[in-house]
């Protein structure tokens, strides 16, 4: 039984990739650097919603093969190491960090989604927020609009 499971689940590392075909190829050291054929990578869903990642060359990741052999298997995933740590460590956040240092997070005990973009943030279609938008300091509901001078001098403006 070990034999069988020894085949069916290995760690490798990704040695190449194929972005368009969301596949990788992997290289297991602990067999002499056996290669594997490209391997399709299992994402959350894939039909009317889908979901998108490639592990990076050189990440280590998790393989799951068909008893018949290595033509045939998938990449489940990759994990945390003593070298790659968590970017959080509660189970309250969800978290996406990029190589960039761009940051996705939701907190669910506070329901704040903190984003931390490292380039423009581009929005197709309607924005709606209830409650306040406030930009580097200034309130979006209290700030003064329509000519408000410096110095607070609001002769002219309509009231």
């Amino acid at each position: 039984m070990d034999a069988v499971l020894k085949n069916l689940i290995r760690v490798g590392r990704v040695s190449s990739t194929d972005p368009a075909q969301a596949t990788v190829r992997v290289v297991f050291e602990d067999r002499q650097n056996l290669v594997s054929y490209d391997l399709p990578v299992i994402v959350r869903q894939s039909l009317r919603n889908k979901d998108y990642w490639m592990p990076h060359v050189g990440e280590q990741v998790v393989c799951l093969f068909l008893p018949n052999g290595n033509a045939q298997g998938f990449i489940l995933g990759s994990f945390y190491s003593t070298n790659d740590r968590p970017p959080v460590n509660t189970g309250e956040k969800r978290c996406v960090q990029f190589e960039d240092g761009t940051h996705l997070e939701y907190d669910c005990s506070n329901h704040t989604l903190t984003i931390i973009a490292q380039g423009p943030v581009h929005v197709v279609g309607q924005v709606t927020v209830t409650g306040d938008v406030i930009a580097d300091g200034i309130s979006l509901k209290n700030h003064a609009h329509g000519g408000v001078r410096s110095g607070g001098d609001t002769s002219g403006v309509p009231v």
